[in-house]
């Protein structure tokens, strides 16, 4: 289930963007520093998905029973859908909870008929559900691999011969 993203979710935000940052476990420093270096990158973060998306629906990914799992950035633009962000505590990856959001985010796309996108970053064991799914390998940017998917209607109305009478 998703609620919208509220301001009395910022330390479970924060608690998630840390699990999802384990290369800042790496850095020397004590334990007050490295946690204002993981809000100050959370922070950062934030701003860029509001800068770069401004239509971007936040939502909290929650349990039935109301407990927090992750987090769902979701842009819908005139010509796609862009999954801006997605991201689940440790303790709830590998249980078909990602799988299901994007299902729901590929079935939009297909009633719509519009491309779902978005970019991971090289390395990120993510970037294999999103194959196994359908997404596409495009452009590689820097660190991010740039997938798309596209309804298997889509994928054929881009086959047909375009007539030039």
């Amino acid at each position: 289930m998703l609620r919208p993203l509220m301001a009395d979710d910022q330390d479970f935000v924060l608690e998630l963007y840390a699990s999802t940052r384990p290369d800042l476990d790496e850095i020397a420093c004590d334990a007050i520093s490295r946690a204002q270096l993981v809000r100050m990158q959370c922070h950062a973060q934030q701003h860029h998905y509001r800068a770069f998306y401004p239509r971007a629906q936040a939502s909290l990914v929650v349990a039935r029973d109301g407990t927090r799992l992750g987090r769902i950035y979701i842009d819908h633009g005139p010509d796609e859908i862009r999954l801006v962000d997605i991201s689940l505590l440790p303790q709830y990856r590998r249980q078909g909870i990602g799988r299901q959001l994007l299902g729901g985010l590929l079935a939009e796309g297909e009633r719509l008929g519009l491309p779902v996108r978005l970019s991971v970053m090289s390395g990120n064991p993510a970037a294999h559900l999103y194959q196994r799914l359908g997404f596409e390998a495009g452009e590689l940017r820097g660190a991010y691999q740039f997938m798309e998917w596209r309804s298997p209607a889509m994928r054929a109305a881009d086959q047909q011969p375009v007539s030039l009478l």
